[in-house]
């Protein structure tokens, strides 16, 4: 076991039983030393606590440069928690275009908070082209990843036919398999589509949603 290894599982130990106060110093002061020595989680879990403050002082700048250095090693997490930090200018400046380069990285590796953001920003355009069917598709490999936001999403898209006609049918699948996966905001859109949908229709959208969405890819 490597050193840096070393400290990053002594500083997961001590997160796993603090409280706060010192013991969250001290996680805190090993992570940094992990990270400091090259260790892509370390880093990525001391530019959190730098994020939000958590045993170490709050600095979004300090935090943007750790999250790169995960980044720069490939960790999904580390390109995604980068890429949000540039979307919404913590740390720096915004830069949806580089944001949007970094999610689609971090989607590679199956991170679905990327893949979340990845359809949001491909179905208004931001950070690159706008590309109804895109969005549609990171939604539905983030969904088959058991992702509730994103079958949610794939409800909305379907509901209000952004990029294709409405599909009721599908909406309604695909909003009965996000509360599956937890989402309850799902709930008062599946009422929703009950008051406008006939029997036939809702029977149809009783099969599961991906074979509903079978031609989405």
């Amino acid at each position: 076991m490597t050193d840096a290894q070393a400290l990053f599982e002594q500083a997961h130990q001590l997160l796993g039983a603090s409280d706060g106060g010192e013991t969250l110093t001290r996680a805190a002061e090993l992570m940094k030393r992990a990270a400091d020595q090259g260790h892509a989680g370390a880093a990525n879990n001391f530019a959190a606590m730098l994020q939000y403050g958590r045993g170490a002082p709050l600095d979004l700048f300090l935090a943007r440069t750790y999250y790169a250095q995960a980044a720069e090693a490939g960790l999904p997490a580390g390109l995604f928690n980068l890429g949000f930090m540039q979307l919404h200018g913590l740390g720096g400046k915004p830069d949806a275009v580089s944001a949007r380069a970094l999610f689609e990285q971090a989607a590679d590796g199956a991170d679905t908070d990327a893949l979340t953001h990845l359809g949001r920003m491909a179905m208004l355009g931001e950070g690159g082209t706008q590309d109804f069917q895109a969005a549609r598709s990171y939604w539905v490999k983030g969904s088959a990843l058991g992702d509730g936001r994103c079958a949610f999403n794939l409800g909305i898209a379907h509901a209000g036919g952004h990029g294709a006609p409405p599909d009721f049918v599908a909406a309604f699948a695909w909003f009965s398999h996000a509360l599956e996966l937890g989402n309850a905001a799902a709930a008062p859109e599946l009422a929703k589509l009950r008051a406008v949908m006939t029997e036939a229709e809702l029977a149809r959208a009783e099969q599961r949603p991906e074979e509903s969405a079978a031609s989405e890819g």
